[in-house]
């Protein structure tokens, strides 16, 4: 028995009806979703950072300009010594970090790391530094 055209006409529409049903369905599932303003989790299980206890050093690190300075006679780099911050960026730990230059009352000057927390700034050892402070 032969097909009509009207035969293919109802053939294109129920195809075409199950491509719309398909294209709706998809646009309808649901999918895990994650809050806009939820805070990006630090992935790291075995974190040696340090807080950084001291206020003034906590709100320096908030609030200067790339390049800002700093004097502290106690630090986590060792007393006396000036803190020059870099500008923040966002880590791939989802965390906002700084690198500083310490410079120590001789002179001396080192790379230092730090990352924002919810419980303030921490000390991060600098990945190219080793145990000992040297790089």
């Amino acid at each position: 028995m032969p097909f009509s055209p009207r035969d293919n006409l109802s053939t294109v529409r129920l195809l075409l009806g199950a491509l719309t049903l398909a294209l709706i369905s998809g646009c309808a599932t649901s999918y895990p979703s994650g809050s806009a303003s939820q805070s990006p989790r630090y992935a790291l299980n075995n974190d040696s950072a340090k807080a950084i206890g001291d206020a003034n050093i906590n709100g320096f690190l908030e609030q200067s300009p790339a390049g800002g300075v700093t004097s502290a006679a106690r630090s986590p780099w060792g007393d006396n010594v000036e803190i020059i911050a870099d500008a923040p960026y966002l880590a791939a730990s989802g965390r906002e970090c700084r690198q500083l230059q310490i410079v120590a009352m001789g002179g001396d000057t080192r790379r230092g790391l730090v990352c924002k927390t919810d419980n303030g700034w921490v000390n991060q050892r600098v990945v190219t530094q080793t145990v000992e402070g040297r790089f």
